[in-house]
C-alpha cells in the first residue's frame, strides 16, 4: 500500500497576471490572456498535482493555517473538492496569504506576498499531527512558517521517530521574520530529500557555484539533494556524484507552480518506483538509475505544469506520458553523471 503524505506549509491565494510588458506609471496594458485566481502554495499545489498524477486522496494529508476570510473559504472549498485530507487552521484575526504574481513573457516571476496565516503556525501543532497521522513522508516548504521554521530541527526528528522520510524544500527566496537561512542549514542533517531552485541554493549557502551549493548541502547531512534550474534543466545528488539533465522543451505559458510540480512528480515517482519497500532505508540505499528515472518523470511534470495559467491546471497522468512518449530519449541522451566529493 502506498504511504501516508503530510505536506506541511504556506496555503495562498495567487492572484496571476500574464503579461506582455508592465504597463508604465498611469499607462494601461491590456490582458489578452486575463487574470486569473486560483489555489497557491507549496502543500496546496503539491497535493492536488499528487492526485492528478494519481496518486489517492484519501492518503494526502495538508497541513496549512488560514485566515477567516474569503480566500481563506477558497482555499479550504478548492481543497475539499479533491476529497484531500484537511488540517487547516483558521487563525481568527488574521488574513490569509495572498500572492500578486506578475508573468511577463521570456522573464521570471515576480512575486509579491501578503503574509498572514502562515506565520502563526505552531510546530507544537505539527508535531501532534505527526505523532497521530504517521505518515511515511513528510514534505516541509519551509520559510514563511513562524514557530515551525524556529523549531524545524524539532518537527524532523518527530517525523524520523515515527520512520518518516522527510523532505525538505526552500518555500521562499529570503526567509520571512528571520536574517538568515541558519535555521534550515542546521536542520538539514534531518533532511532525506531536499530541494531547492538555483536562486534559492544560492540565496540559502552564500555560494553561486551550483557545485558548491550543491556540495555544502549534502554536507549538511541531507541525503539526496535535488536543485532545480528552469530551462537549464535539473540535478539530482547523492553521495559524492551528481546527475545532471537537460530540461523538456515546451511552450511556456505560465512557469508559476512549475517546482511544486516537479517535487510532486518526484514524490510520485519515488513512491512508484519503491513499492513495498518504501523507507528511509531505501532512500539511502538507491542507485543511480533509480534517481535518473525519478529526475526524468519530475521534470516531465514542471514541464507539463508551465503549458497552462495557472499552478496546477495543466498537470495531469495523461499529459506527462505524452511528454515523456516524444521526448524521453532525448532528455535521457543529456544525462551527466559526476563525482563531486
Amino acid at each position: 500500500m502506498a504511504p501516508k503524505i503530510m505536506l506541511v506549509g504556506v496555503s495562498v491565494c495567487d492572484i496571476i497576471l500574464v503579461v506582455p510588458e508592465i504597463s508604465k506609471p498611469g499607462d494601461i496594458v491590456y490582458l489578452d490572456r486575463g487574470i486569473t485566481i486560483s489555489l497557491g502554495g507549496h502543500p496546496c499545489n503539491i497535493s492536488v498535482d499528487l492526485v492528478k498524477l494519481g496518486y489517492s486522496s484519501s492518503l494526502i494529508y495538508v497541513v496549512s493555517a488560514i485566515g477567516n476570510d474569503f480566500c481563506g473559504k477558497f482555499i479550504e472549498e478548492t481543497l475539499s473538492s479533491y476529497s484531500l485530507q484537511l488540517n487547516l487552521v483558521k487563525i481568527p484575526g488574521v488574513g490569509s496569504n495572498k500572492n500578486v504574481i506578475v508573468v511577463v513573457k521570456g522573464e521570471d516571476r515576480r512575486f509579491h506576498v501578503e503574509v498572514g496565516a502562515s506565520m502563526h503556525m505552531q510546530s507544537k501543532d505539527v508535531i501532534r499531527l505527526v505523532e497521530e497521522v504517521k505518515p511515511g513522508l513528510i514534505h516541509l516548504a519551509v520559510g514563511l512558517l513562524g514557530d515551525v521554521d524556529t523549531n524545524l530541527q524539532n518537527v524532523l526528528a518527530a517525523s524520523h521517530n515515527v520512520g518518516a522520510v522527510t523532505f525538505v524544500d526552500v518555500g521562499a527566496p529570503r526567509p520571512y521574520g528571520k536574517a538568515d537561512w541558519r535555521f534550515l542549514i542546521e536542520s538539514l542533517k534531518y533532511a532525506d530529500i531536499f530541494h531547492a531552485n538555483r536562486y534559492e541554493l544560492q540565496n540559502v549557502f552564500g555560494v553561486e557555484d551550483i557545485f558548491d551549493g550543491i556540495k555544502k548541502a549534502l554536507a549538511t547531512g541531507a541525503k539526496i539533494v535535488v536543485v532545480t534550474d528552469g530551462e537549464r534543466g535539473a540535478y539530482i545528488a547523492k553521495d559524492n556524484y551528481v546527475i545532471y539533465q537537460k530540461a523538456f522543451k515546451v511552450d511556456v505559458v505560465d512557469p508559476t507552480g512549475a517546482g511544486d510540480a516537479f517535487q510532486a512528480g518526484l514524490i510520485y515517482k519515488l513512491v512508484e518506483l519503491a513499492g513495498d519497500k518504501f523507507s528511509r532505508s531505501y532512500i539511502e540505499g538507491i542507485g543511480y538509475d533509480e534517481l535518473a528515472e525519478i529526475l526524468l518523470f519530475s521534470q516531465a511534470v514542471g514541464a507539463v505544469c508551465v503549458t497552462q495559467p495557472g499552478t496546477t491546471t495543466a498537470v495531469s497522468r495523461e499529459n506527462v506520458e505524452n511528454l515523456l512518449k516524444k521526448q524521453r530519449d532525448e532528455v535521457m541522451k543529456s544525462i551527466k553523471r559526476m563525482r563531486i566529493l
